[in-house]
């Protein structure tokens, strides 16, 4: 899908790449948090687009066993309790919060890059959470008067950001990282310890403190000691930060009314992360339904069958 056809408010088609219209007076447009492109097409459209506050920072890698220890103390590695996970939050002196995301036990940090020059990640687990590492997305809650502008000015802030790590990750696709202990005392980093990062093509070792706008940094540096004190172990030395993590939830929000159509595209449905209106795989899934019953409800409304 590359365009709509939109007359006098109301949606008519959806146009593919090659050209073909398909016709339909109701478009459900589900289409993911990161689709860029589709953004400035509807924002070229006309139709309603606002920005939205959304989180960044980065992953951090932990041995799964320090993690199992710290929650299940003695019980560590009983198999009944599999891989032991954790949620954090902290309220910074300069009023940010920052907090853990997508957490992913026995699991890996991975490549999410959508765009050439640009470096992503994001995290994940197998069903067996049963990697060497523990990770997850320690994050910071910014909000549209970070990134002033028209409503895709946050799309364009996070472009930023990837851009600056793909350059601090060496311009081929390697993350940039740093050993806690060096992030938290403002140095760099030259070799890893005893945690070995799991993100592939790899991570290129440096100083994170430019990767991400001062409030961002100072506020992380501020949250993993009070971390440490929930998790003893958190602000380990060589646990391993990698950056950056930048598309936590959409950037802007497709404004709708309470039937779930467009403020101003009668008949266009915006639903889940990329319509801002969730932020998560089964808050997506719960907007879904939503907006199927939504759907109906218009179509029998109108006699369709």
């Amino acid at each position: 899908m590359e365009d709509l056809d939109i007359e006098n408010g109301q949606v008519r088609a959806v146009v593919l790449a090659g050209g073909e219209r398909i016709f339909s007076d109701h478009v459900v447009l589900a289409v993911g948090h990161s689709a860029r492109d589709t953004f400035r097409m509807l924002y070229q459209r006309g139709v309603y687009i606002e920005a939205k506050p959304f989180s960044i920072g980065f992953r951090i890698e932990h041995p799964q066993s320090l993690i199992d220890r710290c929650r299940f103390g003695s019980n560590a590695g009983n198999p009944l309790l599999g891989a032991a996970d954790y949620k954090l939050v902290h309220h910074c002196a300069n009023g940010r919060s920052v907090y853990s995301f997508c957490m992913c036990p026995g699991g890996q940090v991975v490549a999410a890059a959508s765009e050439e020059g640009g470096v992503v990640t994001n995290g994940m687990s197998q069903y067996s959470r049963n990697e060497r590492n523990a990770n997850s997305g320690i994050v910071v809650g910014i909000t549209p008067e970070d990134f002033p502008g028209d409503p895709l000015a946050g799309m364009e802030f996070q472009r930023k950001w990837e851009a600056r790590a793909f350059e601090l990750g060496g311009r081929n696709y390697c993350a940039p990282g740093q050993l806690v202990g060096d992030f938290l005392a403002g140095r760099p980093s030259t070799a890893f310890g005893s945690v070995q990062p799991s993100y592939t093509p790899g991570v290129h070792l440096c100083d994170l403190s430019s990767a991400l706008p001062d409030y961002v940094i100072a506020a992380m540096r501020e949250a993993i000691p009070a971390f440490d004190k929930k998790i003893r172990g958190f602000a380990m030395h060589d646990a391993v930060l990698t950056g950056v993590e930048t598309r936590t939830s959409s950037p802007i929000r497709i404004k709708r009314k309470d039937d779930y159509q467009s403020l101003n595209t009668r008949g266009l449905y915006p639903a889940g992360e990329g319509a801002g209106y969730a932020g998560g795989i089964l808050s997506a899934a719960v907007d879904g339904i939503k907006v199927a019953e939504a759907v109906a409800l218009s179509m029998l409304s109108r006699g369709e069958p």
